[in-house]
């Protein structure tokens, strides 16, 4: 299956309570923002998805929708998102059918296998994918950010 047809097809559960594909995420926005992480209160991933709450206006502006994504249950995402006070939704990938897809699998970390890794995947309207890896620094959040804000590739 091609990537981008996995962002339509799979519907994932989200933290506001409802199943929702990636696909219909980008409906009316002109860009995705995913922003994976593979365990949720560790700080790693707590930093990465911080820095985006910190920086969530700016990619607004563009009306770029910013959502996280891990294989995380439901339940431990909801926990995460409210003790982050994140303006953005958190999706569950618990069977794993969109990292697979988008090829953002670790095949084994801290002894869990297939757990999505530290990425940043933006998704224009035009359906064209660009990937990044994160290892938590901000610094490696400023450089995907210099690049999101780059329209020439973007249709706005």
């Amino acid at each position: 299956m091609r990537v981008i047809q996995a962002l339509y097809k799979y519907a994932l559960p989200s933290t506001d309570g409802v199943r929702v594909s990636c696909g219909e995420l980008l409906r009316d926005a002109n860009g995705l923002v995913l922003v994976s992480f593979p365990f949720a209160f560790t700080e790693t991933s707590e930093q990465a998805l911080a820095w985006f709450r910190d920086h969530y206006s700016q990619f607004a502006e563009k009306n770029y929708r910013v959502v996280g994504l891990s294989v995380e249950n439901v339940f431990t995402l909801k926990a995460l998102r409210e003790k982050l006070h994140l303006p953005y939704h958190l999706h569950s990938d618990a069977n794993r059918e969109v990292s697979r897809s988008l090829g953002i699998l670790l095949p084994e970390v801290a002894g869990v296998r297939d757990v999505t890794d530290c990425s940043v995947l933006f998704v224009d309207r035009l359906r064209h994918i660009r990937r990044w890896t994160y290892g938590g620094g901000a610094s490696d959040f400023e450089r995907i950010q210099r690049e999101l804000v780059k329209s020439e590739w973007v249709s706005a």
